[in-house]
């Protein structure tokens, strides 16, 4: 996630409803989705924080004027106290000050008595007042003590809300080990006491945190369902519909397409099934748009985007337009709707400006370029250029601190692990050695003496062996930190030369686009056009590199898409559909292998878009890649276009794309051949890295 440079008051409101935050992400604007879901989940606690009280399950805002009357006319301090509680839950974000002194006054009011539970929601209101104040150590004394009360009430949802809270601190922070340990917990509180909002609440939450770590769906997924099977069961339907947001994006993002469709239809019809279009509603339909904008369905995602757009806006805090927007900005790009998106960038920029949210100031300056460079707006295009490197480096920085700030914390877990589980054998070895001394005592007086001997040599041995060992295993387990943490360094590090290469690879591919647009000798412009789209098809395999755990190796699906997306734009060519299937699925490439591929098929490809379709409104290509068990790859590229002039032989063509696959493919120890066959079939078999070593 990442901290962002807010100002003091934004910032600090933020962080608020973050820690508030019981169902879904922390700290807005640096994690997609996190703000909006933010403010729904405070929604959320307060529905339930109200229902506890035996209010109406809906939260609507207090009159404070009346409340404060209520509380001077109490009748009793039990009814005082529960007032002062929903009065002081009430002013946290307006008044913190004042707050703090309600929950002094509960606590005054029920400290001579047995009323645990009001006690346990004074110090949860006095921990949100050392939030606002940044004093995160003193916000977990106080939670601490309100989870003993919570205990002492035998609140089973206060206490698995104060956990859900504390974890969301440490998942904040970037500590997703801790913050998974607390939501675990909870979880177990919620289970045991039957609290089927806390159970939904923290299943979703833990959820979202194994996937901040890094984690995979079939880590997720688990989680998702158990939130969804106790919202359904409590008949809230835009809930389920949220949970199935989360789901649709988490499978859109591990490239599962069709169940990421699925996912996305389920949350519409469950949104639908309430004729409400508030909040909740408009933080969904903003989601799926990006879930169907990542899918290709354009039409329906800026049908959504727009929708939910239009109910944040009359929420009235600006920030809460901020991911909509920009995700609008980047759709029209996809649409190549310039003006649009132009206008859609420099509203998010007005905003982002104004509220210092690194993430969304890099995608206005990202779509800015974009529509400069395709206007030929060659001084635009650099500045915003710069600008956006600027930016993504920042973000890339703030992710890169997190990480390794996770990295140290796992270390320390592991470290205290080994040592638990040392002490536990340890105290197993003890244990069975008196049990023994116990069955010899019950025999003859005469083997007492023997087996106590024998007990107490084996004893000095055993100590003496547990010393030594635990001495190599210190050792052992210091030699394996340092080994862990220069592995981590290395892939941090790796992973920055990528980002480094990626970066320069984008300038060179701007300035070359820039020089282009300054020639007026067709021939010249379409060289250097050729070439920038070389060194982008290099950049896009250095930027799949550092974006996943797997630094040596690119997801090649993955790849083929994003490549044909940046052509498909780059030729106008929304009219040509593309499949590309690997067999068997998840083909990853080594660097070695990825370079030269990634370049060969930027020449088939773009051969493909500029030729093939030239007398047709649509058309399709089928792009297929296996790996066979006699070490070989294949890769076929099937157009439905014009196929080849007659007599066309590609070993005889003087073009510099077709030297540069041949160049390639010899590199690659392979073969390529282009056939007709309704259209033009371009073909490639080579062996992998690991036979092209043995060749020598």
């Amino acid at each position: 996630m990442g901290v962002i440079a807010f100002p003091i008051f934004v910032e600090m409101r933020k962080a608020l409803l973050a820690i508030t935050d019981a169902r879904c992400c922390f700290f807005a604007g640096e994690r997609r989705g996190s703000f909006r879901k933010t403010l729904v989940c405070v929604v959320w606690i307060l529905v339930h924080f109200f229902s506890t009280s035996k209010l109406q399950a809906q939260y609507v805002p207090l009159n404070v004027a009346n409340l404060k009357e209520q509380i001077k006319n109490a009748q009793s301090d039990t009814a005082k106290t529960r007032l002062l509680s929903m009065l002081g839950w009430e002013l946290r974000f307006t008044d913190h000050k004042e707050s703090e002194k309600l929950a002094d006054e509960i606590i005054r009011i029920a400290a001579g008595t047995d009323n645990y539970l009001r006690l346990a929601e004074a110090y949860q209101i006095k921990g949100f007042a050392r939030v606002l104040e940044q004093k995160l150590s003193e916000t977990l004394d106080q939670y601490g003590i309100a989870i003993e009360y919570a205990k002492k009430a035998n609140s089973g949802y206060v206490h698995a809300h104060l956990l859900s809270l504390i974890a969301g601190m440490y998942q904040d922070k970037g500590d997703f080990d801790k913050a998974i340990k607390y939501y675990l917990e909870g979880l177990q509180v919620a289970e045991a006491y039957k609290t089927p909002e806390m159970i939904a609440t923290l299943a979703n939450n833990l959820a979202e945190a194994y996937s901040d770590a890094g984690r995979s769906i079939s880590v997720t997924l688990p989680y998702y369902e158990k939130a969804l099977k106790e919202e359904t069961a409590m008949g809230n339907w835009q809930y389920v519909g949220m949970i199935f947001s989360n789901i649709a994006k988490e499978q859109m993002l591990a490239g599962n397409k069709t169940e990421a469709e699925k996912a996305a239809r389920l949350s519409l019809e469950n949104i639908h099934k309430k004729n409400d279009r508030a909040y909740v509603y408009g933080t969904v339909a903003s989601d799926l748009g990006e879930v169907y904008s990542g899918l290709g369905n354009y039409d329906e995602a800026e049908k959504l985007l727009k929708e939910g757009f239009k109910i944040l806006d009359s929420i009235g805090t600006k920030d809460n337009k901020l991911i909509p927007l920009s995700a609008l900005a980047k759709l029209y790009i996809k649409k190549s709707e310039s003006g649009k998106a132009e206008n859609a960038a420099k509203q998010l920029l007005q905003l982002a400006t104004a509220y210092k949210t690194k993430l969304f100031l890099r995608d206005a300056n990202q779509v800015l370029y974009e529509v400069a460079k395709k206007n030929n707006r060659s001084a635009d295009a650099l500045r915003f250029f710069e600008q956006y490197k600027n930016w993504n480096d920042s973000v890339f920085n703030d992710n890169k601190e997190k990480s390794i700030a996770n990295v140290e914390s796992r270390l320390k877990l592991q470290q205290k692990d080994v040592e638990i589980k040392y002490e536990t054998e340890k105290k197993a070895k003890e244990n069975l050695a008196l049990k023994q001394s116990n069955v010899g005592l019950q025999n003859r007086s005469v083997a007492i003496l023997i087996i106590t001997v024998i007990l107490l040599v084996l004893g000095i041995v055993m100590v003496a062996s547990n010393r030594t060992m635990g001495r190599k295993n210190v050792e052992l387990e210091k030699q394996k930190r340092i080994i862990q943490k220069q592995s981590e360094e290395k892939d941090t590090l790796i992973r920055e030369i990528n980002h480094r290469v990626k970066n320069n690879l984008q300038i060179i591919s701007s300035l070359l686009n820039l020089q282009a647009n300054s020639l007026t000798d067709e021939k010249a412009m379409d060289a250097l056009r050729d070439s920038h789209k070389r060194v982008k098809a290099i950049s896009l395999i250095h930027q799949k590199l550092y974006g996943f755990e797997d630094i040596a190796s690119i997801p090649l699906e993955e790849y083929i898409n994003a490549l044909f997306a940046d052509l498909k734009m780059v030729y106008a060519a929304n009219h040509i559909h593309m499949e590309c299937t690997t067999q068997p699925d998840g083909i990853r490439l080594d660097m070695e292998s990825a370079v030269p591929v990634g370049l060969i098929l930027n020449e088939a490809i773009t051969n493909a878009l500029k030729y093939a379709f030239t007398n047709t409104l649509s058309g399709k290509l089928q792009i297929n890649f296996t790996s066979g068990t006699d070490d070989q790859y294949t890769l076929t590229i099937r157009d439905n276009g014009i196929g080849l002039p007659e007599g066309f032989d590609p070993e005889k063509s003087g073009s510099l794309g077709f030297r540069i696959i041949k160049e390639l493919t010899r590199q690659l120890r392979g073969k390529f051949a282009y056939t007709t066959d309704n259209g033009t079939v371009f073909s490639l078999n080579f062996p992998n890295t690991s036979a092209r070593q043995k060749m020598g």
